[in-house]
C-alpha cells in the first residue's frame, strides 16, 4: 500500500514551532560569534606613540586656540583640524599670515589649496595619519554621535610627536584616556580674557544696536527675525546659516567684521569657535530640533553661542541677552543667563557624557563581497559590544557606533549590483561611506549618484544633468541654495569617482561658486521682502513657521479678508457668547492635547513645539488665555481639528 503525501506530511505544535526557531536562533547567534572569533578587528591603536600632548582647557575667549597655532607656527610643520570649514578657513587666513608663502596649505573635502605644504588646515576627516604637530580644535566633537568616530580615530591611531587638544574643562575626563600612551600630559587651564555681562529685559528689534548677533534655529525663523529688523537698519541686516554656501558664508562674516553688515542674524552655526567682532549676542529662540526631538538648548550649547560677543582683541566687553517682540518667538532669559555663566567659566556645562565613537574600518570586516556587507557589520557590531565593555585604557572609553545606516546603504545598492553594474567590495564601501545624506528625501539624490558612479566604472554613458544640474535662471534663494548643496554632493562624489560624466571636482565648484553669487545678491532683498511671522491673508503676526493666522486658515472659501473677526484684547476673553467664542481661536490644549502630526514638520526638518499646543497659536504671542470647550461651537472644542493650519519651519 502506497502512503500518501499527506499522510507523511509531519504537523508541529505551537510548542515544537518555538522551539524550533529558538535553537535556529541560537545556532545564527553562535555561528555570527564564532565568525566574529575567527576574524575579530583589532582595536584602533597606534605603533609610534606622542611624545608630548597638551590640553588646553577654558571658556570661550580664553585663547586657546591662539596659543596653540602660535605652536603650530613655532613648529613649522603640522596640522591644525577643526570640526567645521569655516574654522579652517580661518586658521589658514591667520596662519598665512604669519608665515612665508607656500608654508600653508587648506584641505577642508571642498576645498584644496596646497594640501601637501608642511603646514595643512583642515577638517578632522581630512586629517593625515600622521605628523609633526596636530592641533585639534573643539576636540569635545569626540562624543558627537554623527561624527565623532573621525575624532576617536585621529585621538587612538594618530602618530604626531606633538599634540594639542582644545576643549572645555568638562570633556578632559573624556579626552585623557585616549591619549593615556602619551610620554608627557600638561593641562593647561585658560580663563576668559574680556567680560561678558547679561541683559536683564528683552531687547526689542527698534533697540538693537550695531555688531549684534542675533540667532535662531531654523532657515524660515532666521528670515523673519531678519524682516523684522530691516526697517530699523535698511540694508545693514545679513543672514548666516547651513544651508549657504560656503563661499557665501564667508563673505557674510566678512562684510560684517567690515561693519558693511550691522546685525548679522544666525543659526548657531556661529557658535562652534568663529569669530567676529560682536559687542552683542541676542537669542531670538532658545530652543532648537536636534534631529529628533525640539528641546531646549543646553547650557553648553548656550555658552558656545554666547561666547561670540565680546571677543578679545576684536571688540570690549560683551553682553548678552534676549530679543523680544518676534510673534511666536518666547526666548528663556533664565537659560541664557546660565550660558552666560558658563561662557564666562563662573559655573560648568552640562556637556553630554558620551563616550568617543568607534567604527570599522572595511579590513576590519572580514567581507569578500558586497552582499557580506550587512552580515559582516553586524557581525562587527557584535564584536565591537563586546571588545569595549573588556578590561584595558582604550576599550573602557569607547563605545560602537551605530552602523545601522552603512546597512541600509548596501541593502539599497545590492539590486543595482547585477550585470554590467556588478561592481567590486571596494567600490561600494566607498560608495556608502560617502558624505552624502541618506535621509529621506535626499536618499534619492544619493541612489542617483550611486548609480551614475557605477555606470562609469561600467564604462557605460551617464548624463551630465543627473550628476551636476545646470544653475536655475531667475530663481529664489532656496532654489539657489538647493543648487548649491546639489553641486556639493556632485563634488564628493567626484572627488572619489573622478570623470563621472566627464566631470571633475572642479566642475562642480565651478557651479556651487555661480549659485554663491546669485544668492550673495539676492539676500538683501529676500530679508525685505520676506513674509515670515506675517499672515499672508491679513498681516497678522503670527510665528514664523506658520503662513496663515487661525482665522483665514479656517475661513471658508470666498470669504472676504476684510470680514475677519475683530482680534481678541491682549487682556484675555472677551466679553462672551460667540464673541468669546470666536476669538477663543487658540483651544485651551496643552502638548499633551495630541500627538505632533506629520504637517507639524516642515521642510528644514524642524517640529514646531507650538503647533500642537493651541494655547499658544492664534494671533500672536498676546493671543491671552483661551476659553473652556463650553464657550465654544462643537466644531471648535476639543478633539477636533479645526485649528488653523500647521505651516512648515
Amino acid at each position: 500500500m502506497t502512503t500518501s503525501p499527506t499522510s507523511r506530511r509531519r504537523v508541529r505544535t505551537p510548542a515544537q514551532r518555538t522551539a524550533s526557531e529558538t535553537t535556529r536562533g541560537r545556532d545564527e547567534r553562535r555561528a555570527q560569534q564564532t565568525w566574529v572569533d575567527g576574524a575579530e578587528p583589532a582595536l584602533p591603536v597606534r605603533t609610534t606613540r606622542p611624545e608630548h600632548v597638551v590640553f588646553h582647557l577654558g571658556p570661550t575667549n580664553s585663547g586657546k586656540t591662539y596659543e596653540s597655532l602660535q605652536a603650530l607656527a613655532a613648529a613649522g610643520s603640522g596640522v591644525y583640524a577643526a570640526p567645521l570649514r569655516q574654522l579652517a578657513h580661518e586658521a589658514y587666513a591667520k596662519l598665512s599670515a604669519q608665515l612665508p608663502a607656500g608654508t600653508v596649505g587648506l584641505s577642508t573635502g571642498e576645498e584644496e589649496i596646497d594640501p601637501y605644504a608642511p603646514i595643512v588646515c583642515c577638517t578632522v576627516e581630512k586629517a593625515p595619519p600622521r605628523g609633526e604637530l596636530l592641533v585639534l580644535d573643539e576636540s569635545h566633537w569626540v562624543a558627537d554621535p554623527d561624527r565623532g568616530h573621525h575624532w576617536a580615530r585621529l585621538l587612538l591611531t594618530g602618530e604626531y610627536r606633538e599634540m594639542h587638544l582644545i576643549s572645555a574643562a568638562e570633556a578632559l575626563l573624556l579626552l585623557k584616556p585616549l591619549v593615556a600612551d602619551a610620554e608627557q600630559v600638561v593641562v593647561v587651564n585658560h580663563k576668559r580674557l574680556s567680560r561678558l555681562d547679561v541683559l536683564h529685559a528683552p531687547v526689542k528689534p527698534s533697540q538693537v544696536r550695531e555688531q549684534t548677533l542675533v540667532v535662531a534655529f531654523s532657515r524660515k525663523t532666521v528670515y523673519a527675525v531678519a524682516a523684522q529688523l530691516d526697517p530699523h537698519r535698511r540694508g545693514k541686516v545679513g543672514v548666516l546659516y547651513g544651508a549657504l554656501p560656503p563661499a557665501t558664508r564667508r563673505d557674510v562674516i566678512a562684510r560684517f567684521t567690515r561693519g558693511e553688515l550691522e546685525v548679522l542674524v544666525t543659526t548657531d552655526v556661529i557658535g562652534h569657535g568663529i569669530n567676529v567682532p560682536a559687542t552683542t549676542v541676542l537669542f531670538a529662540e532658545t530652543q532648537k530640533f536636534d534631529g529628533t526631538e525640539m528641546r531646549p538648548l543646553r547650557t553648553w550649547e548656550a555658552a558656545q553661542i554666547a561666547g561670540r560677543a565680546g571677543r578679545y582683541g576684536l571688540t570690549g566687553h560683551g553682553q548678552v541677552g534676549v530679543l523680544g517682540g518676534v510673534a511666536g518667538l518666547k526666548p528663556l532669559a533664565s537659560l541664557v543667563a546660565a550660558g552666560a555663566a558658563v561662557a564666562r567659566g563662573d559655573v560648568m556645562s552640562d556637556l553630554p557624557n558620551r563616550k568617543p565613537r568607534l567604527r570599522p574600518e572595511l579590513d576590519d570586516l572580514g567581507a569578500f563581497e558586497a552582499v557580506d556587507l550587512p552580515e559582516a557589520l553586524t557581525r562587527w557590531s557584535m564584536w565591537a559590544r563586546a571588545a569595549t565593555k573588556a578590561d584595558g585604557p582604550e576599550s573602557a572609553v569607547m563605545t560602537p557606533d551605530d552602523v545601522s545606516g552603512l546597512v541600509l546603504r548596501v541593502h539599497a545598492l545590492l539590486p543595482m549590483l547585477r550585470g554590467p553594474l556588478a561592481t567590486d567590495l571596494w567600490t561600494v564601501w566607498r560608495l556608502i561611506n560617502l558624505a552624502i545624506d541618506h535621509d529621506p528625501p535626499r536618499k534619492v539624490r544619493w541612489l542617483a549618484l550611486a548609480r551614475a558612479a557605477l555606470q562609469h566604472e561600467a564604462g557605460l554613458a551617464v548624463s551630465r544633468e543627473l550628476v551636476l544640474p545646470a544653475v536655475p535662471r531667475g530663481s529664489t534663494v532656496q532654489d539657489y541654495e538647493q543648487a548649491a548643496a546639489q553641486a556639493r554632493e556632485a563634488q564628493t562624489l567626484l572627488r572619489s569617482f573622478p570623470g563621472v560624466a566627464g566631470l571633475t571636482s572642479a566642475d562642480a565648484a565651478a557651479v556651487e561658486e555661480q549659485c554663491a553669487n546669485r544668492i550673495t545678491e539676492l539676500l538683501p532683498e529676500a530679508i525685505s521682502l520676506s513674509t515670515a511671522a506675517r499672515c499672508t491673508g491679513c498681516g497678522t503676526g503670527i510665528a514664523p513657521w506658520f503662513t496663515t493666522c487661525r482665522d483665514c486658515g479656517t475661513r471658508p472659501a470666498g470669504r472676504a479678508a476684510a470680514d475677519r473677526r475683530p482680534p481678541r484684547s491682549s487682556g484675555g476673553r472677551s466679553g462672551g457668547g460667540k464673541a468669546a467664542a470666536s476669538s477663543g481661536g487658540s483651544s485651551g490644549r496643552g502638548a499633551g492635547g495630541r500627538k505632533p502630526r506629520k504637517s507639524d514638520v516642515g521642510a528644514g526638518g524642524r517640529t514646531d513645539p507650538n503647533a500642537f499646543d493651541r494655547s499658544a497659536r492664534g494671533r500672536g504671542s498676546d493671543a491671552g488665555p483661551p476659553p473652556g470647550d463650553a464657550s465654544r461651537p462643537k466644531h471648535r472644542r476639543r478633539g477636533r481639528s479645526a485649528g488653523g493650519p500647521t505651516g512648515a519651519r
